[in-house]
């Protein structure tokens, strides 16, 4: 009995257990108007199916019968009925098909309603269904996945443009029509609907693509084009860059465009070059070399290119085939110079005295003055790329020379032999032009300066006559000459009295000369020049007792009067002193006569018109002065011109200039190439560059005007 009680107890709760659940489930369900599925049998649907989702778009073919459709509801209990453009609604079972219905072409909205099993709660779905006609030949969409059309895609345009790079060479086309049951064509190959077509490759420049239609009833067609402009290559570059028989450097890259290569021989008159393209699809290669003409060249094949003698620049000009875009890449080499031989041969001064002809290698030319201590040797070579030339004289060191510059060689006096040598770059051999010539011996046997111990001589290398008297207690003297600048090779000798001659070093005193009392005694200055030419100076030497006018000088309008001998008075009688400006005709006056009793000088104030470089002529009376021992001077004249050599330079420059614009170099000349233009104004005893620097600093602003 209590086991039966048992079984009836759990047997009642598993039924509770199992029904409650069960139950609720069901109330759930009563409340669902779900659909689970829609059948897609004429088209599509758009979007794809939900549950939640209660709007869809469907296009049917046109070769369809009609629309129709069968669905799934959730609730399997739950109740569907349909409607079709508005119409009655119809009740449809549990995926049952609705069959073909009426269907208009164009639009048409169908719509499935789900009433759950609680029989109030509905749901609707619409479905708008577009049945195309059986002439629709359109696209709905027309596109590609490497490009963008251009205008944006309309069913009514039929006309598109596209642009792509180099880098695209092909591109696909999808066509979507409107009517699923048409044909579409891409390039005259049937094609899917909606599909992407084949690869369609594309030339540069202008490629056109066709997608035609056909309806379903085939009584229209349409075609569609597309225009695609593939852009043209750009790249203008090389890969590789290669010279037979050589090395580039550096190593070739794309980026690199410059080169050289090692200098090659003479004999090395054209190198083969081969470039090669990075792309050679459309781009193009050409060379030249130096300022020629460009030739074309194949990429990858080599072209000979001819190479002159020095320096040659080779181009490569790469074009793409986008022609706007271009590279230049550049060798550069070096053909050694093998010509050893000059186009001309000048020498300063003179001329050669054969006429010059490059296989002509000996020359001579006039003989030159002793003055001319060096030559200009001016070398032309006939290819001055690479060769060198060098100048030597005498067996001396050679001296690098550029070609048409002058090089100056030193000439000693005699014979003087000048090479000038052509080295060749290529083998280093070399050619040699010889130049003979002669510089003359020094023919000036002038001196620059002679003095005596005793006494002054005013010397002028242009007087050699002087006359020189001295005291009774001089019995002996000695004389000082000095060689012109330069003139170091001449020989001086002197004597007294038709002695011997003894040589005297220039600069140096000679031996001592013996007087001889109660006659006038001569010296001789005996000088020979290099070449032979000789002077004679004389000196006649008047000893003591009566004064004699040794020296004269006028600075600052004041005479200074040297005598022999020391005084015991002078005359202060201007009338014993006359003085005339021989440049102006004038007479100047004696203001006043200084001397101081036992000297030998005496000094006349002087007053008149005097200017340096005037030439003033003294005359002195007899007696004007007289010796310690009570003998007169003789009368005496003595010629001297004013002022110190600047000033006088100053004076007649002043005095050239007759048209009062200033001193400029037309009276330079002319004073250079008077008597008076090349005497000492420095004092060194010599005419030299110095002293024409003095003359040209007086050059000043010419007046224009």
């Amino acid at each position: 009995m209590r086991i039966a009680k048992f079984l009836i107890v759990s047997f009642t709760a598993f039924i509770l257990i199992i029904g409650i659940p069960w139950k609720a489930q069901a109330v759930v369900n009563d409340a669902n108007a779900d659909l689970s599925s829609i059948h897609e049998g004429a088209g599509s649907l758009s979007p794809a199916f939900s549950p939640s989702i209660t709007e869809y778009w469907v296009k049917m073919r046109s070769s369809e019968a009609g629309f129709y459709t069968a669905a799934t509801t959730a609730n399997s209990d739950a109740t569907m009925e349909y409607s079709m453009n508005g119409g009655s609604w119809v009740g449809v079972a549990y995926y049952a098909s609705t069959g073909y219905l009426s269907t208009n072409r164009g639009d048409n909205t169908f719509q499935l309603r789900v009433t759950a099993t609680n029989t109030t709660t509905t749901k609707t779905y619409t479905i708008h269904v577009y049945f195309p006609d059986t002439n629709d030949a359109d696209l709905t969409d027309l596109r590609s996945n490497e490009t963008t059309l251009n205008p944006n895609f309309q069913s009514n345009i039929t006309k598109y443009t596209a642009d792509v790079s180099y880098a695209t060479s092909s591109i696909s086309i999808t066509g979507v029509l409107n009517d699923a049951a048409a044909s579409v064509k891409i390039n005259d190959s049937n094609a899917a609907n909606g599909a992407t077509s084949g690869s369609i490759p594309l030339n540069v420049g202008s490629n056109i693509i066709t997608v035609q239609t056909k309806s379903y009833n085939t009584n229209v067609n349409k075609t569609y084009t597309v225009t695609v402009t593939r852009a043209a290559n750009t790249n203008a570059d090389l890969s590789a860059l290669a010279v037979s028989g050589s090395t580039i450097s550096p190593v070739f890259q794309s980026n690199q465009t410059a080169y050289t290569l090692p200098d090659v021989s003479n004999e090395t008159d054209t190198l083969m070059v081969t470039p090669t393209l990075s792309d050679p699809t459309g781009a193009f290669v050409h060379i030249k070399v130096n300022d020629g003409s460009y030739t074309p060249v194949t990429s990858g094949y080599g072209l000979s290119m001819p190479l002159a003698v020095g320096s040659n620049t080779i181009t490569l000009e790469v074009l793409s085939q986008d022609t706007s875009i271009s590279k230049q890449y550049t060798i550069k080499v070096i053909r050694k110079n093998n010509d050893a031989t000059l186009s001309g041969l000048a020498v300063t001064p003179g001329n050669l005295n054969e006429p010059f002809a490059s296989s002509t290698f000996f020359y001579t030319m006039a003989n030159v003055p002793y003055p001319t201590s060096s030559l200009a040797i001016t070398p032309t070579l006939s290819d001055p790329t690479g060769a060198a030339v060098y100048v030597r004289i005498n067996g001396g060191s050679d001296t690098q020379a550029s070609s048409g510059y002058p090089v100056s060689v030193p000439l000693i006096v005699g014979s003087n032999t000048v090479e000038i040598k052509v080295v060749m770059q290529d083998t280093a051999a070399a050619k040699i032009y010889t130049l003979s010539v002669e510089r003359l011996k020094n023919s000036d046997a002038s001196l620059s300066s002679l003095s005596v111990s005793t006494g002054n001589l005013a010397f002028s290398p242009e007087v050699t006559d002087y006359t020189l008297t001295v005291s009774q207690s001089i019995y002996e003297l000695t004389v000082k000459p000095v060689s012109s600048a330069g003139n170091n090779a001449a020989t001086i000798q002197v004597r007294i009295n038709g002695g011997s001659y003894s040589t005297v070093q220039s600069g140096m005193d000679s031996l001592r000369l013996q007087l001889a009392s109660g006659l006038p005694n001569v010296i001789d200055i005996h000088v020979t020049a290099q070449d032979g030419t000789s002077l004679q100076y004389t000196i006649k030497v008047i000893l003591p007792g009566t004064p004699a006018l040794n020296d004269l000088v006028l600075e600052e309008m004041q005479a200074k009067l040297t005598f022999s001998e020391p005084l015991l008075r002078a005359s202060s009688d201007p009338t014993y002193y006359t003085i005339k400006n021989v440049s102006r005709n004038s007479d100047l006056s004696v203001a006043q006569v200084v001397y101081t009793q036992g000297s030998s000088e005496v000094k006349l104030n002087v007053s008149g018109q005097l200017l340096p470089g005037d030439e003033v002529k003294f005359d002195i009376k007899a007696g004007a002065v007289v010796s310690l021992i009570g003998e007169g001077n003789a009368a005496a004249g003595r010629t001297i011109v004013y002022g110190n050599p600047l000033q006088q330079l100053k004076q007649r420059l002043v005095d050239l200039d007759v048209e009062h614009d200033g001193i400029h170099i037309n009276e330079i000349i002319t004073y250079m190439t008077a008597a008076f233009g090349q005497h000492d104004l420095n004092g060194d005893g010599q005419f030299n560059r110095e002293d024409v620097v003095i003359i040209l600093s007086q050059i000043g602003t010419k007046v224009i005007p």
